[in-house]
């Protein structure tokens, strides 16, 4: 194929090797589930608590809903993958814990905070947008004198395009799932340009914040590194601990999402160490389908998983961006080359003058003047800025191009899309002109020394 051209960094990076000695009890993701606290309404805080699980507003027999405007994917539907999908997208918070993790720190057992994208009706678009507000999210977690700075900070809203506690479309069920897993330091709505975005497009999407290695943990204490091999130790149960939680719900009549959930196409999805984390978790749990990877350590997820030296088991689509100065790109490109996969396909997305941030929300936020203010130094300044600044992609376009590309392959494996295939192709025109887009096998890195200097696997 012919390569286009970017402001591309030639520089490698080693891939992370860590010991790890997990806490996992060896099921394989059969942790019990404890009855989740109450919904949090972050956006809403005059709304009175609901019973998590439990849909008080929406009763499947008051009214017929409102017919889609066009089908979702399906084994004769093709639709746009990039456009918006047919359904609105609801959102819902909830508190879970996983008491059969007892060496979590808290020692009350494992607590994960939990969004839910999920497609709703369509008369939730006659409500008001819910919106991400740093303040009131941070609240509780975030004291004493950072508290006072992230108030007087005057961070934007982040705008999700999604509707809080949105009546669910039952009518087009069930729905598959994708699980998401955020970057180191990040956070569970750290990309809704594309957990949304999916949603509408017939998924069930569910984050938890990975308690330790969030994005308040960062704001308290700094940069810690050991924090990303710690991290590593409870990350794929809590994957895994989501996804039994979506089963149980699936079965019981009080939940909200009760027959709605397709636990039979599932896909993990995550960003940095999420993307290590869902490639850890396709390795060790046979109930996954598909992962779509957002600047991932490929091999560190396949060692950490146990599967180094063996054929991928499931599909897979690899995301970086050519100036990533966080993980670098020569990297990430040269696990995707010498990963076997055997009969699974697998495909590479290479975003042009793409950073690290990129491929989140973070350039949406002013974090750069908060880490001045709380005197985290020009290392957090500098790592906050990785994708954000003027010699990178604007952002919009490459979400636009991110979706596209993930949802067609989604679409494809998870919604027996086989139109969806014709999709997974390299494009000239907008957005795609900022894409070098492969299929199965690449040539060696065209970076001085190719993947000969790069540190891998």
């Amino acid at each position: 194929m012919r390569r286009k051209t970017g402001r591309i960094l030639f520089v490698c990076v080693g891939v992370m090797a860590v010991a790890l000695v997990g806490c996992r009890d060896g099921s394989g993701g059969s942790s019990d589930i404890v009855a989740p606290g109450p919904d949090i309404q972050a956006d809403t805080p005059d709304t009175p608590d609901q019973t998590v699980g439990t849909d008080d507003t929406w009763e499947e027999d008051t009214f017929a809903p409102a017919p889609l405007p066009f089908a979702p994917a399906g084994p004769h539907e093709v639709p746009d993958p990039m456009a918006p999908g047919p359904f609105p997208t609801g959102v819902r918070t909830f508190d879970l814990f996983d008491e059969s993790r007892p060496c979590d720190r808290r020692g009350t057992g494992r607590w994960l905070r939990v969004d839910i994208w999920y497609p709703a009706t369509q008369d939730a678009r006659d409500g008001e947008e819910a919106v991400i507000d740093v303040v009131v999210e941070s609240e509780g977690i975030i004291t004493g004198a950072k508290r006072d700075v992230i108030v007087e900070a005057d961070i934007p809203l982040i705008p999700t395009g999604a509707y809080r506690d949105a009546p669910l479309e039952t009518t087009h069920g069930p729905y598959p799932v994708v699980l998401f897993s955020h970057g180191a330091n990040g956070i569970r709505w750290q990309s809704v340009f594309y957990t949304v975005h999916l949603a509408s497009h017939g998924y069930i999407v569910i984050s938890a914040d990975h308690d330790y290695n969030t994005l308040w943990d960062v704001l308290l204490d700094g940069f810690q590194g050991d924090s990303l091999a710690e991290s590593l130790l409870y990350r794929p149960d809590d994957m895994m601990f989501l996804l039994d939680t979506l089963e149980a719900w699936r079965d019981d009549p009080d939940s909200f999402l009760h027959a709605a959930v397709n636990v039979a196409r599932v896909a993990a999805s995550g960003h940095s160490l999420g993307g290590v984390t869902s490639t850890a978790v396709a390795c060790l749990d046979p109930r996954l389908d598909a992962v779509v990877l957002h600047s991932p350590q490929i091999m560190a997820g396949q060692l950490f998983g146990r599967c180094l030296n063996e054929p991928f088991p499931v599909p897979s689509m690899t995301m970086g961006g050519t100036m990533d100065d966080t993980l670098q790109y020569c990297g990430q490109y040269c696990d995707y080359k010498h990963q076997i996969h055997g009969e699974q396909p697998k495909y590479l997305f290479e975003l042009l003058d793409g950073g690290h941030f990129t491929f989140s929300d973070v350039c949406l936020l002013d974090l750069v003047h908060v880490a001045r203010e709380l005197e985290m130094g020009s290392d957090a300044e500098h790592i906050l800025t990785d994708g954000c600044g003027e010699l990178n992609v604007p952002f919009d376009i490459a979400h636009a191009a991110i979706n596209h590309y993930a949802t067609a392959f989604l679409n494809l494996h998870l919604r027996d899309s086989e139109g969806s295939r014709a999709l997974l192709v390299e494009s000239d025109r907008s957005p795609f002109h900022v894409v070098n887009f492969f299929e199965g096998d690449v040539p060696d890195f065209w970076g001085e020394g190719g993947c000969d200097e790069c540190s891998i696997f």
